[in-house]
């Protein structure tokens, strides 16, 4: 997004403790594991790591060991999975070998989220064909007696998003680890994360798996593991293959709005509060040429999770503007001056002016765009001082408007081109905006949660 006052250089550094599966359960996952039994689960003897090994509970969380020397296999859902994420905690000894599967056929065949934790080549995250090739995409392993020590190997389409040093910071054994795994398409796409660290992206060239299939933990057969145990907890699923424009049943009971239907555009005008000239373009909201600034949802909104996906066109700049009050431009100003603005930007920087960017206030962390012509999908947590962005299932951005206490000036100093405004004393209340900077762009999946007293 451009407007017609000078940029000043700079970025405000926030440390935040920020938990990424809070926001999770804003996107209404739904647990599959109660922490009390396995129902809704069963044993595989079908595996070539043998009949299955022992599952149990115990204190909430899923246990799993080999039940006699080298005889291991999965514990596998009732329920078929085509496009989901999944999420989990982990606290397993150091030794045993398992692995979260999706889309797992009864005798074990599935795309593996590696959960080696062992010496030698050991992995978290990376991703392994498990009875479908053995090809395997990992950017770091573990080695040696210790879980703290990791080695990194080349991986050149994935680096590996951490130094060795850092990974102590990153993973605590002895306690509950989170991690996820996400699988799409057919052929799939993956991406895994622990905590909220990217560990993998990947794709595959061919379809190998049906659409669907089970979510199975693993105890690795051969060897002797008897008493080393595997544990799972907090196993969540979040299904990714519900229609476009719709809410889900948890949706609902979580207290999701659905603000575009995918066909019309009730409840949408331009800042003019004109209608827009251009149609619903194939279930999504198409801003260029809809005659105003933005497209705006015709309610003012105060504290609320905002979520939507976008697909920007080559070169596109456009914004998601929050709390967007007045609808009148100041003089000399855009009506843009009058919101926040978290930039989407076909680009690949992390400045004040790339995705992910509380435009011109605070840069992103990373750039986590998919490349022009791809859905994404964003996140944003706007409540009272505090904005909140996650792209693509990485936390981006956290912002703290109070600590902008002097007009035209950030926290530390530097200049930006709001001048006038100490965004402590922004308006708490206004639009949500949906940007027309002058190219393409698509917005679909549009789902508010209010929080606080709007709930």
């Amino acid at each position: 997004m451009t407007h017609k006052a000078c940029a000043g250089a700079g970025v405000v550094i926030i440390l935040w403790a920020w938990n990424p599966l809070a926001a999770a359960e804003e996107e209404a996952w739904t647990a599959i594991f109660n922490g009390q039994d396995l129902k809704g689960w069963h044993v595989s003897s079908k595996t070539g790591h043998g009949t299955g090994g022992q599952w149990e509970v115990r204190d909430g969380a899923i246990t799993g060991t080999q039940d006699k020397p080298g005889n291991g296999g999965i514990l596998i859902t009732d329920a078929a999975y085509g496009d989901v994420e999944v999420s989990l905690e982990m606290n397993n000894d150091y030794g045993p070998d398992s692995g979260l599967f999706l889309r797992s056929t009864e005798d074990g065949k599935a795309y593996q989220a590696l959960i080696d934790y062992h010496g030698g080549q050991g992995n978290l995250m990376g991703v392994y064909g498990e009875g479908i090739g053995g090809w395997v995409a990992r950017n770091y392993v573990l080695f040696g007696d210790s879980p703290e020590e990791i080695r990194i190997v080349d991986y050149p389409p994935f680096p590996c998003p951490f130094t060795p040093q850092q990974w102590k910071t990153l993973w605590k054994h002895g306690q509950w680890n989170e991690m996820r795994a996400r699988i799409t398409g057919n052929p799939p796409a993956m991406q895994t994360w622990i905590k909220d660290v990217k560990i993998m992206e990947w794709k595959d060239d061919r379809k190998r798996l049906p659409d669907k299939g089970g979510i199975a933990l693993q105890v690795h057969g051969g060897g002797n593991l008897v008493g080393k145990y595997v544990r799972y907890r907090a196993v969540k699923v979040r299904r990714l293959d519900v229609p476009d424009n719709t809410l889900t049943i948890a949706e609902k009971a979580a207290g999701w709005k659905l603000l575009f239907d995918g066909k019309t555009l009730s409840g949408w005008k331009t800042d003019r509060l004109q209608e827009s000239k251009v149609p619903v373009d194939d279930g999504a909201i198409q801003t260029h040429g809809c005659g105003g600034y933005m497209m705006i949802y015709e309610k003012p909104m105060t504290d609320f999770m905002l979520a939507l996906d976008f697909r920007l066109s080559k070169g596109c700049n456009s914004g998601i503007f929050l709390r967007t009050f007045s609808l009148e431009p100041k003089p000399g100003w855009d009506v843009g001056f009058n919101g926040i603005e978290v930039q989407l930007l076909d680009s690949k920087g992390t400045g004040l002016h790339d995705t992910g960017a509380i435009y011109d206030l605070q840069k992103p962390t990373r750039n986590a765009m998919k490349p022009a012509g791809e859905w994404n999908h964003v996140l944003i947590r706007c409540e009272k001082n505090v904005i909140d962005v996650t792209l693509n299932g990485e936390r981006v951005n956290h912002l703290d408007l109070d600590q902008f206490k002097e007009p035209g000036k950030r926290p530390d100093g530097g200049a930006h081109k709001f001048t006038g405004i100490a965004y402590k004393d922004f308006p708490r209340t206004g639009y949500i905006g949906l940007q027309d900077h002058g190219s393409p762009v698509w917005f679909k999946n549009i789902k508010l949660r209010p929080l606080g007293d709007a709930k």
